[in-house]
Order: structure tokens, then C-alpha cells, then sequence
């Protein structure tokens, strides 16, 4: 590490300000009528403050196992081409049914049969000036019959009929209050129609022989948007609509009946060949350094893939005498080459701590601990800054407490943290259910100390005192 030192002179702010400590302390211990006889002022020359730099920081990328992804309140569906993870596809599995049974009057008359989606005005991600092809598919067994470990999760498929029974090619509307249509199958919307006619669908059981569920799959070969669908038992435009009229002597009257989602999750993977993410392990205790992926360190939400912060050489601080942290700082700044308009960085990332095996160190419920503000308890979180002025975009992160525990810790293993895009959700095994970090595809990429575009900087400060 490299240090650069600064004394104070008789007109700085820290020289008056210890003045008026020791005034102050001086205070505490007169009663009503004492006389001061003199008043010590300390030697501005035994203190100096430090800063550094060049402390060596370690990235490297890690995995997850998997992101819950069962009964989210976003659908994800499309699927783009990214020069850094690859090929990103997303679909959306889901049930719409019925809460009682369906009967139609003899005389109403089919006119057909919508899947609705509503718009989650809130995201998108991705190129949305271009076409997304979507195909829609029954699925050929039931999604409650949740598969081995309790939930679904973003890398779980339910099987579903290659033939589609609706298709649209569409250039979305993200962010905006409207619906996407896709027409169904005249045939199925007949059959169900029929059905209905007949008292055959006197429960949502018989509904669910007859249509186990749906899922939307992007085509292969688009690369345009990944775009969200709002799903809720609210939001009734997400639903499955079965449209008929009833003819009179007067007028026709038209009528529908809404199938609402009631399961739902989300398949999020991505496919790194032929980029630095092909390299990551098999095995997630281990990360890739690095130092072996192009000195560059990779996070992406909805596929779990996180950075990995250490600070391996901070604690030999420690033996420098007399010294103490004033504040660390985390400057962390997105590689420029990976941002582009349609693949922006995320507008906010958190700090959690992790243990030598990448295993979160958890609190007595079982939920992570995030690296804490010092003195706060708070977790430490950082906004995306964007200075206009010098031309810098960064994020910056209060990391003071952690970087006095380094110092204090007798055993240097204090381990490291990573930086994820959103806080953790639900406490114990299903710690991501409902987290925006399983619902979304935001990503960053990020330069190590190595790399021409240098991504990482801990900015430190400390005190240190020259012994009499």
C-alpha cells in the first residue's frame, strides 16, 4: 500500500476542534467555582492523517445454486444476445383456473379465447425498439405439483406441448399501463366453450384436466428486450379470457369469463459460451478470480451470479503503531464498454458478507447479514452516481465498519462480501423468494485493478498518532 500524510498547522479545523475537546473534557470534571489554572493544548505534530489509494482489492465472480422464482409478483418474458453472459432467455410458467366451476347459457354463441397480460410499468430490460416473437403452449403437467425441495426455482421446467396454440410477433409497450393480447386456439377456446355449455367444467379440478397450465416462450433466435408482466391477485387483465355473446331480438350481448393466474414462476438462465463466464465453476463454494476471467468480475440478477469483494492485505494496518481507521470507502465503477442504453447498470447495489466458501454469514433466523454502516447497524447500500461534471459514474460504499473488524480480528479471517442488486427477500431457505434480484436481469460488469478500465478503489483514511 502506498500512503500519502498530511500535518495539521495551527489554523486547521482539526487543531481547533481538539481544543475544544480538551476544553470540553476539562469542563466535565469543574464544579461551580473551581478556577481553571491552565488548559493543556496537544501538539498538533503528533497527529497526522493518512490516506491510501492502492489497497490491493480482490474480485472474483460466484454463482448461486438457484433463485426462487415460484409465485412471483413479475412475470419475465424474452430473451437477448449479451456480449459479457451470453445468451439470457426468459419464460414464464403459470396457471390461470378458476375458483368454482363455468356454465354458459344454451343460447350464448363463442368468439374466442385471450391470454391478457398487463404491463409491469416498472421494468424492462434490453433493446425494446425491437420485435419480441412469442409463442404460447400448454403445458402437460400440473405446476402445483411442486417439484423436489418445496419451490420453483429459476433454472425449473414444467413439460409442455411443442404445438402452440397462440403466437404474436410484437414490438412490446413496456412501462406504459397497457395489455399485450395473444389469441389462443379457436379449437381449445371451442372445447372449453362447449364444455362449459355442457356443465362439464363444474370445478376448477375439471378445468385443470382440461388445461393444466400455460407458458409464453420467446423464440430462439431473438435479441431484443426482456420485458415484465405484472402478476397478482389484483390484477385481473393477467388472465386467460373466454369471450362469447348471447344473441336477442333486441341486441347482441357480449360477455367473457376470466381465467386468473393463480401459480406462476419464472425460468431465467443464460447460456455463457464463448465468453469469460464459461470458466465459472460447477462447484459454488469456488469463484472465478478475476485474474482468470479477463481481469474482469461479473453480477447478474435472475441468474444469481454476484461479485466477490476481499480485501486480503488491509490488515497489515494493524501493525502500524498508533494508527487507527477514520472511514473506507468502496468506490466500485462499471466497466464503460458494458454500459450501453438498452444494458444499463442497476440503480442501486447492496453489500453482504460472505465467509471463505462463499456461505453467507446469517443472523439467528437464517437471513444473510449485510456489511453494516459504522455506528448504524444499517446495511450498507450505494446509489449509482453519475457526475456529470469530471465524467464519472460510480457507486460508493461506507465500508468503515468492516474495515475496523479486519483490524481488530485476531485471526485476519473476517472473509469477504459480495455486491448484489437488490436486498435479500424472505428470511431462511427460500432467502430470494420475492427479491427484485430474482425478478429482474440487471447486470454490471466490473474492471479489477488490473484492467486498462480500473473498476475498484478503496478509499482510506486513518489517524495516526506519533508516540512521546
Amino acid at each position: 500500500m502506498k500512503f500519502q500524510s498530511y500535518s495539521f498547522g495551527k489554523s486547521s479545523i482539526v487543531y481547533k476542534l481538539l481544543i475544544i475537546i480538551g476544553f470540553a473534557f476539562s469542563l466535565t470534571a469543574c464544579e461551580w467555582g473551581d478556577q481553571i489554572e491552565s488548559l493543556s493544548q496537544p501538539n498538533p505534530d503528533d497527529f497526522a492523517v493518512l490516506n491510501s489509494d492502492t489497497v490491493t482489492i480482490k474480485l472474483s465472480t460466484i454463482g448461486t445454486d438457484s433463485l426462487m422464482t415460484g409465485s412471483i409478483s413479475r412475470m419475465l418474458l424474452g430473451t437477448y444476445k449479451d456480449p459479457y453472459f451470453g445468451r439470457v432467455k426468459t419464460m414464464s410458467f403459470f396457471q390461470p383456473t378458476l375458483n368454482g366451476g363455468l356454465s354458459l347459457a344454451q343460447e350464448a354463441e363463442y368468439d374466442s379465447l385471450i391470454l391478457s397480460l398487463n404491463y409491469d410499468n416498472t421494468y424492462s430490460y434490453g433493446d425494446t425498439t425491437k420485435p419480441m416473437n412469442l409463442t404460447v403452449h400448454k403445458l402437460l403437467k400440473d405446476i402445483v405439483d411442486i417439484p423436489q425441495g418445496g419451490a420453483y426455482w429459476n433454472h425449473n421446467s414444467t413439460p409442455y406441448d411443442p404445438a402452440p396454440i397462440g403466437k404474436i410477433t410484437v414490438v412490446p409497450r413496456p412501462r406504459t399501463t397497457g395489455q399485450l393480447k395473444i389469441r389462443l386456439s379457436d379449437a381449445l377456446g371451442k372445447q372449453i366453450f362447449s364444455m362449459a355449455k355442457n356443465n362439464q367444467l363444474a370445478s376448477s379440478v375439471d378445468w385443470i384436466n382440461l388445461v393444466k397450465g400455460l407458458v409464453v416462450v420467446p423464440a430462439a433466435t431473438d435479441n431484443g428486450p426482456i420485458v415484465g408482466f405484472e402478476w397478482g391477485p389484483s390484477v385481473d387483465s393477467t388472465s386467460v379470457q373466454l369471450h362469447y355473446h348471447t344473441p336477442s331480438v333486441s341486441e347482441i350481448k357480449k360477455d367473457s369469463t376470466l381465467f386468473k393466474v393463480t401459480a406462476n414462476y419464472n425460468q431465467t438462465v443464460a447460456d455463457p459460451a464463448g465468453t469469460q463466464l464459461a470458466k465459472l465453476p460447477a462447484n459454488k463454494r469456488l469463484s472465478l478470480p478475476s485474474s482468470q476471467s479477463g481481469n474482469q468480475a461479473f453480477m447478474q440478477a435472475g441468474t444469481g451470479i454476484m461479485i466477490r469483494v476481499d480485501l486480503p492485505y488491509l490488515h497489515n494496518l494493524k501493525y502500524v503503531q498508533y494508527a487507527a481507521i477514520n472511514k473506507a470507502y468502496l468506490r466500485v465503477k462499471p466497466l464503460r464498454a458494458s454500459v450501453t442504453n438498452t444494458l444499463r447498470v442497476p440503480p442501486v447495489l447492496y453489500l453482504y458478507r460472505l465467509d471463505k466458501n462463499n456461505q453467507f454469514y446469517t443472523d439467528g433466523n437464517g437471513a444473510p447479514l449485510a456489511v453494516t454502516l459504522l455506528g448504524s447497524g444499517g446495511g450498507v447500500s450505494s446509489p449509482y452516481f453519475n457526475d456529470l461534471i469530471k465524467n464519472e459514474q460510480y457507486y460508493r460504499f461506507d465500508i468503515s465498519s468492516f474495515a475496523t473488524e479486519i483490524m481488530v480480528s485476531e485471526t485476519n479471517d473476517v472473509g469477504g462480501f459480495i455486491i448484489r442488486s437488490s436486498p435479500f427477500g424472505s428470511s431462511g431457505t427460500f432467502r430470494d423468494a420475492g427479491s427484485e434480484f430474482a425478478k429482474s436481469v440487471d447486470r454490471l460488469v466490473v474492471g479489477d485493478q488490473l484492467n486498462a478500465d480500473k473498476g475498484v478503489e478503496l478509499e482510506l483514511y486513518y489517524t495516526k498518532v506519533k508516540p512521546k
